[in-house]
């Protein structure tokens, strides 16, 4: 458990930050017309995104001790270990948490990834990407890390849907999707 809370508390630090760096952007934006209600979608995203670099490469040192490189190409093969309740606790469920909010904001800000598979490919080629990147600068790169991580994005584009089908009537809703 305080691995998801060591998630949560810097997804709250990251915004908290996110949100006082963009202030003077979004002052801008307001006078070239832009609304702070899409600006808060877009906001959502960019913290997203920052969550998910800090969370997978900056927040365990890197080191590029070739010795250190580990690839796990075995799906699941965390099943079965000592304490398998443990590992889906500790180590699937943040990895599952930490691509929701990419998965709800992926579709809000860009209109092209409203459709459940597009999210998903453009969730899988970013944790791809990381895993990728995660290997070669002396970190561990897992497989189920990849599978984990498009179910998080996929279960936040499920919780877009069902806000969009929520909120479709409402004014606010279509400004902060940008069809104004």
């Amino acid at each position: 458990m305080h691995r998801i809370e060591a998630y949560i508390t810097l997804g709250l630090i990251f915004i908290g930050i996110i949100a006082i760096l963009y202030l003077p952007v979004l002052f801008w934006l307001k006078k070239r017309g832009l609304s702070i209600v899409r600006q808060i979608s877009y906001l959502g995203f960019i913290s997203s995104i920052f969550l998910v670099i800090f969370a997978t490469i900056l927040f365990v040192p890197i080191t590029f001790v070739p010795e250190r490189h580990v690839l796990n190409l075995k799906p699941f093969a965390w099943i079965g270990t000592v304490d398998t309740f443990q590992a889906f606790v500790v180590e699937k469920i943040p990895n599952i948490l930490l691509f929701v909010p990419v998965g709800i904001f992926l579709p809000i800000v860009f209109q092209r990834m409203r459709k459940l598979y597009k999210t998903a490919l453009v969730s899988f080629a970013m944790t791809f990407g990381i895993e990728f990147f995660q290997y070669f600068i002396g970190r561990s790169s897992d497989i189920d890390d990849v599978i984990t991580n498009v179910l998080g994005a996929v279960i936040g584009y499920l919780l877009f849907w069902l806000l969009n089908r929520t909120f479709d009537s409402k004014r606010w809703w279509h400004i902060f999707m940008g069809c104004k």
